[in-house]
């Protein structure tokens, strides 16, 4: 039998709207609304899964 490590990254998307004159502006108005919770979550989610085979590795294990 082999040993394997499945990792899961999840990711969510939400959008900030901010009236700006640049990006850099933008994008510092959205942090200080994100910061407050003023943000739209969108719903989508996104998982995506990887999976390793370490059966003749040193990583540690541990299937409990």
């Amino acid at each position: 039998m082999k040993k394997y490590k499945v990792e899961f990254i999840q990711t969510e998307t939400y959008i900030v709207d901010v009236k700006a004159e640049n990006e850099e502006e933008a994008r510092e108005k959205a942090e200080n609304k994100w910061d407050e919770g003023d943000y739209q979550e969108t719903g989508d989610l996104n998982v995506d899964i990887s999976v390793y085979d370490v059966t003749d590795t040193d990583d540690p294990f541990d299937e409990n």
